[in-house]
């Protein structure tokens, strides 16, 4: 084969290699890897929203956390990380216990002393829900 040829078939190789090979890493980078796997779910009084308490997963390299988001009731929890509630440790060990006070108040009793990452005193814009926090008296 002669030189002119192979530098062309080497050049078209490179430019057409190169995006797609940025293509294929930009997939690999933004594609997800956590997921979330649903321990306990507590609807509100009037039925309009709920407490999803969930272990959100991240791959070997991460450990494992308890997460809580509120959310309507009739929608599905979304693969993201909790909105009012992150702590680590598994769900079980965690021992939250969430009850409703009443339509816009939320109690999260707390059973184990663990690092929070996360915990918000209210959710919402409008008709804001107020999260008041405890420590487990088992």
């Amino acid at each position: 084969m002669k030189t002119w040829k192979k530098v062309v078939l080497c050049a078209g190789s490179v430019i057409v290699g190169i995006p797609i090979a940025m293509v294929g890493l930009f997939v690999y980078v933004t594609s997800d890897m956590c997921g979330n796997d649903i321990y306990s779910e507590t609807v509100s009084p009037n039925g309009d929203l709920k407490v999803v308490v969930f272990q959100r997963d991240c791959g070997a390299m991460t450990g494992f956390s308890t997460q809580v988001s509120i959310i309507d009731a009739d929608d599905t929890l979304e693969n993201e990380a909790g909105n009012i509630y992150i702590i680590d440790g598994h769900p079980e060990i965690s021992e939250l216990i969430i009850n409703w006070a009443s339509d816009n108040e939320v109690m999260i009793e707390k059973g184990i002393a663990s690092r929070e990452s996360k915990a918000e005193s209210s959710w919402g814009f409008f008709d804001k829900i107020e999260i008041r926090y405890s420590k487990s008296t088992k």
